[in-house]
């Protein structure tokens, strides 16, 4: 075979051996996971020998009884006792036989001869890590990455050829020495030199999960041999409730091993960053951590919109395209830099869109935090070439792949037969028309953006003192809607963290360490500031208002009326709009074991059936009705339409014993829509009153 030519960065030179051993802190989890392990397996020796004792007994009794008594209710009785005992057996073994198997129907499996570059790539990477090529390559469509491997008990012992997984997604958003980064530290997790025993743990803890939860096989087993006799249900249950004591005893031991398990796998991925670092540089592996994030928000959001071209009998013949033109929408948005089509993730982005003021080390987490990760990268300072060229110069026939991968997306959802196929200058055009449609005046700096402005008690006078215009929506005062955000979401934290729900023994909060019993003090703290600053946004609301009235009072031409009686209908329909959820949910809440699946007697499911449609439902269509009268869905007529057929059907939801599904799913899905379609309502009202206000001051 010919040498192939492919892009490689050159490895960094002089890298201490020392990066890629295994740190103190790593062989520390190992130890205590291991320790955990070892008692873990004591008990279940145990278990074990007590089974075979019941099972020795079982069938000694069981054969007695059919020898002594014999008769057919005796027989039944004997042979239930001994599949008390066999079947506890086979329930403590069962695991030995169990296989994982990977699910493979959403990826695309390639070959050398297909994409020869590639494969010379990974050679080329799995000698610098001295890892063992991968069994198979496959492609997904999405940002993803991972080696994966069809797992079971011997697994543990016996040498396992792995796969590589690549998604699409992540390709389309890298450069190549990004790529190497991101594959290194994957190959990194199944270094020869230092991850043997990390993957043992793995399987360990994986095999035992698999035997405490994954249990559907065996339940129906007992339900099929209880079905058979009455005798045999009795002992199905008798073996179902041995069965769940052994599980319980299980459960209090795997959630130590399992806490223990997730410490060290954060020290795992640690080393596989090492491992990253020392082939392709600390910063390469930086950036694609950065980029990762940022192409995940612009691949779901290139979903979200072909989903709403679906709706419209419309799919797109290239969703990496379109990923593209979102991550470039993104660039433009949020002012970040291109580098070869690519976008820069820079300080400024992260430091702007992260204000969190609690920080705590989650003992639940498989991964730490992307800012650990960066700190330690940083720390080792691995200095390498960088290749800025897109990760796409290492695939042969891009647009095939990209096109084969973008009918995966739609292979789970049943095409009309008048499905259209759109090019992506139509996806552009939509995303540019609803950023257009969904975004508010820049000229408010983002004052409003993502927010709904209080509903006043009374306007107060208008001759009131209000600042300008610049100083009224100037940079602060438009961040103070996303700090309350911020301070929401670390309020819920710090409740959490006092309640026990989340399981840390000390959390920063302002740079200043706390203990665990401080976090109601420090809540209270937020809280007060929260409301200081809801209290603040409320007052620049209402100065803002002022202000336009103090400027459209200055025209002659009606200005001020319009002005006032749009902000009075807006806020009339906000009460409305309030007071509709409020009816929604509850709705939706009174249903929620219904949705949920669980087992309900006869007489709840007539009790809530007869509340919904002698309340809930006949109130939902009149709210439905008043929002149709008020025009709220003529800008969405499918939504529109479906209201309308909704509001003129007579559904039972439940007859006998059998729910009509379609009926179900039509009241959660009309509910869902004729919300959004009123958000998108009033949404439309306020940008129209903002583009008013600044009518009142254009000279």
């Amino acid at each position: 075979m010919p040498a192939i030519h492919f892009l490689y960065p050159a490895n960094p030179s002089n890298v201490p051996d020392s990066i890629t051993q295994p740190s103190a802190a790593f062989k520390k989890q190992v130890s205590g996971v291991m320790g955990s392990i070892i008692f873990f397996f004591v008990v279940y020796l145990l278990l074990f020998i007590l089974s075979i004792g019941l099972v020795i007994g079982c069938v000694y009794a069981g054969i007695a009884i059919i020898i002594n008594v014999p008769k057919l209710i005796t027989i039944v009785a004997g042979l239930g006792l001994i599949g008390v005992g066999v079947m506890v057996f086979v329930f403590l073994v069962k695991f030995l036989f169990a296989v994982s198997k990977y699910d493979r129907s959403g990826i695309v499996e390639v070959t050398e001869v297909e994409q020869p570059v590639l494969f010379a790539f990974i050679r080329q990477l799995t000698k610098d890590t001295q890892t063992p090529f991968p069994k198979k390559i496959y492609l997904s469509a999405d940002v993803n990455a991972c080696v994966f491997y069809d797992s079971s008990f011997w697994s543990m012992f016996l040498p396992v050829k792995k796969n590589l997984q690549i998604g699409l997604g992540l390709v389309n958003a890298l450069n190549v020495s990004e790529f190497k980064a991101v594959m290194a530290h994957e190959f990194g997790h199944f270094s020869q030199r230092s991850m043997k025993l990390g993957s043992f743990v793995y399987n360990v803890n994986k095999i035992i999960h698999n035997m405490l939860f994954d249990n559907q096989g065996y339940a129906g087993f007992l339900q099929s041999w209880a079905s058979l006799d009455g005798v045999f249900a009795i002992f199905a249950s008798i073996t179902a409730k041995i069965a769940q004591g052994i599980q319980w005893i299980l459960r209090q031991m795997y959630g130590l091993i399992n806490k223990n398990y997730m410490r060290l796998s954060r020290e795992m991925e640690f080393h596989a960053d090492a491992v990253a670092a020392s082939v392709s540089g600390s910063k390469s592996l930086v950036t694609a951590l950065r980029r990762v994030e940022l192409a995940n928000s612009g691949y779901t959001i290139a979903l979200q919109k072909c989903d709403d071209l679906f709706r419209q009998k419309k799919i797109s013949n290239n969703i990496y395209q379109n990923q593209t033109t979102v991550l470039l929408h993104l660039a433009e948005e949020f002012k970040l830099p291109l580098q070869h089509g690519l976008p820069v993730v820079n300080d400024d982005f992260i430091q702007s869109n992260n204000l969190s003021r609690v920080n705590f080390k989650d003992q639940w987490a498989s991964h730490p935090t992307t800012e650990d990760r960066e700190d330690h990268l940083n720390q080792l300072a691995v200095e390498a070439e960088v290749l800025p060229d897109s990760a796409w110069v290492l695939f042969t026939n891009r647009e095939e792949l990209e096109n084969s991968l973008t009918r995966k997306v739609y292979e789970s959802v049943e095409m009309p037969a008048d499905i259209v196929t759109v090019e992506g200058k139509e996806f552009e055009e939509k995303l540019r028309n609803d950023a257009k449609q969904y975004s508010l005046p820049e000229a408010y700096n983002g004052f409003y953006d993502n927010r709904q402005v209080a509903i006043p008690e009374a306007e107060g006078s208008i001759d009131l003192q209000v600042p300008g215009f610049n100083e009224l929506f100037n940079a602060e005062n438009a961040s103070l809607s996303k700090k309350i955000n911020a301070a929401n979401n670390d309020l819920e934290t710090l409740k959490a963290i006092a309640d026990k729900r989340i399981d840390t023994k000390t959390f920063d909060f302002d740079g200043m360490k706390f203990k665990q019993n401080e976090a109601l003090t420090a809540a209270g703290k937020l809280e007060q500031e929260i409301k200081d600053m809801q209290d603040c946004l409320a007052l620049l609301d209402k100065k803002a208002r002022l202000f336009f009235y103090q400027k459209a009072q200055q025209k002659e031409n009606g200005a001020y009326e319009e002005l006032k009686n749009r902000y009075a209908e807006y806020f009339e329909l906000r009460k409305k709009a309030d007071a509709f959820l409020k009816q929604v949910n509850e709705m939706l809440e009174s249903l929620q074991l219904i949705f949920s699946g669980q087992t309900i007697s006869i007489e709840e499911i007539n009790r809530m059936i007869g509340e919904l449609k002698g309340n809930y439902e006949p109130a939902f269509k009149r709210n439905l009705n008043a929002w149709i009268e008020l025009n709220a869905f003529d800008r969405e007529p499918d939504t529109d339409k479906k209201i309308k057929n909704f509001i003129s059907s007579s559904n039972a939801y439940f007859s006998g014993s059998s729910f009509f599904d379609n009926e179900l799913l039509e009241l959660n899905t009309i509910s869902n829509q004729s919300w959004a379609a009123v958000n998108n309502f009033l949404f439309e009202k306020f940008k129209f009153i903002l583009e008013l206000q600044l009518r009142c001051i254009d000279q």
